[in-house]
């Protein structure tokens, strides 16, 4: 057994005294983005980055090829719980594995995987904090060796209330408890710049959390508990009730309840959907300024 104390963040040096464990397993999750003529962001997959060099015994899992729901008209939304540990399970991660999960460029794809494992109710989860960017440049090892793993027995138990729809958004909204929380940039939410959507700005009656001010810009690693929690604070308030995060499609909206984990707060979901389906109907509220 990994000797792990719970957190969503593990360090570098952590990483280093356990690579060799049996139980661990280390993913690559990166996605590369590049942005389109429209003004809209692509997804590709980040597999040529890992084939350069990655950190040794972790193995590459794409979030837009082996880990979406294939018949959602939205890309990139959850899979089933059955096909999510089917392809878990095929990877050679099963329940009694310990999981760190990085990226190579922006955080947020590595807690996206680490929120899917925690909605599908793996808590042996981490994100390794700073992620490849930190990892080399404190010197640490890489490779271009690819492991290989049997499969394993990974059986899900989906936490449906860490995955909001939008008729949850709705229901928050209405009964005005707990926050809606956008992640994206304050110039995004104020709607002062637009990612394709549909519509500029946010989900009217949400606040703003931006993900990317909760990171060090320098060495891309989460800001210390003490600052992240005065972030909260400053940007939220005392949050009372239930947490949604979301953003243009769910992914950096994790980074928000990566962070909300970290603080103890416990009653958070992601509105996987977020803005793609959201800014697309326009029943739906929108607000800017």
């Amino acid at each position: 057994m990994v000797d792990w104390n719970g957190r969503a963040l593990v360090e570098s040096q952590w990483l280093a005294d356990n690579i060799d464990d049996t139980a661990l397993r280390i993913v690559d999750a990166s996605v590369i983005m590049t942005r389109q003529d429209s003004g809209a962001w692509m997804p590709t997959s980040g597999r040529a980055d890992y084939d350069a060099g990655h950190i040794p015994g972790a193995q590459f899992i794409d979030l837009r090829l082996e880990l979406q729901d294939r018949e959602a008209v939205l890309s990139l939304m959850l899979p089933t719980p059955e096909n999510f540990a089917a392809e878990i399970s095929a990877k050679g991660i099963g329940d009694d594995h310990m999981v760190v999960v990085y990226a190579s460029a922006v955080p947020w794809w590595a807690s996206r995987l680490w929120w899917m494992l925690k909605a599908n109710g793996h808590d042996k989860v981490a994100v390794l904090d700073g992620g490849l960017k930190k990892w080399r440049d404190e010197g640490r090892a890489i490779t271009t060796d690819v492991p290989t793993f049997d499969a394993a027995a990974f059986m899900p138990r989906q936490r449906p209330e860490m995955i909001a729809d939008k008729a949850r958004v709705q229901a928050a909204l209405a009964a005005d408890e707990g926050a809606v929380i956008n992640a994206l940039s304050p110039q995004l939410h104020r709607g002062e710049s637009d990612l394709g959507y549909g519509r500029p700005g946010r989900i009217a009656g949400s606040v703003n959390l931006s993900a990317l001010a909760l990171i060090d810009q320098d060495t891309g690693a989460y800001l210390p508990e003490g600052q992240l929690r005065q972030a909260v604070t400053d940007e939220l308030g005392e949050i009372t009730g239930a947490a949604i995060c979301y953003c243009g499609g769910g992914i950096a909206a994790t980074m928000d309840a990566l962070v909300l984990d970290i603080l103890g707060h416990k009653n958070v979901a992601v509105y996987d959907a977020s803005l793609s389906e959201w800014a697309a109907d326009h029943r739906l509220p929108m607000e800017t300024g």
